[in-house]
């Protein structure tokens, strides 16, 4: 036997939860970002490690979507700031948004050379600077770029502690059945879910909550 994964419910969120869904606080930071939740185990008796799912163990929780924008012109290669072979992109705003270190793919360019994926080097409102040696000076409104945020991999505070988590509520608002001397760490984490493991085993059929906050670490 073994305990069925569980998937948490979060606090003040629809549910269930949905790739994507995202807490703001009001607060800058990470904390804008937080998601607080609960899963309720049942025991078999025998087992004491379980999956915890923060969505459903398939859908990647914090998942950012692909940002795609025009793009109005690109420079032929040049030196700036003592890198040679800098392309500057250039548009109308939006740029503001990406990261140095990012990856930022070009399309639509008449000259092949200005099309493809490179690391953004810096960013301005209007415009990223990447190193294309085979950048052709061009205007074309039919350019995009696109950045894929992608999913971040959270950081784990349980209730208990940092990675030690246990409340006696389940998400439904009934109390917990387990022994209340069972405590749960979770490790393993992915975009996914973690492994929550229990200082000793539920018993069969107990019920047995862990409450964890998942904060998006950018």
């Amino acid at each position: 036997m073994a305990i069925a994964a569980a998937n948490l419910q979060y606090l003040g969120q629809p549910s269930p939860a949905a790739q994507g869904q995202i807490v703001n606080s009001g607060l800058g930071g990470p904390l804008s970002e937080a998601l607080t939740g609960i899963a309720t185990f049942v025991g078999d008796g025998a087992s004491t490690t379980a999956t915890l799912n923060w969505i459903d163990g398939v859908q990647k929780i914090f998942q950012r979507p692909l940002v795609v924008i025009p793009v109005l012109a690109v420079t032929a290669p040049a030196t700036i700031g003592g890198v040679a072979n800098q392309a500057v992109y250039s548009g109308v705003g939006s740029f503001g948004q990406f990261n140095v270190g990012q990856s930022i793919t070009f399309a639509g360019f008449s000259n092949a050379g200005n099309n493809g994926t490179f690391v953004i080097n810096a960013r301005s409102t209007n415009s990223v600077q990447v190193t294309n040696s085979s950048s052709v000076a061009e205007s074309n409104p039919q350019a995009t770029g696109a950045v894929s945020f992608g999913a971040v991999l959270p950081a784990v505070y349980g209730s208990s502690g940092v990675n030690n988590a246990r409340v006696l509520v389940s998400a439904a608002n009934v109390a917990d059945t387990a022994a209340t001397t069972i405590t749960a760490i979770i490790s393993a984490v992915t975009a996914t879910g973690a492994t929550v493991t229990f200082s000793a085993a539920p018993a069969n059929g107990a019920s047995c909550s862990v409450m964890a906050t998942l904060y998006s670490v950018v």
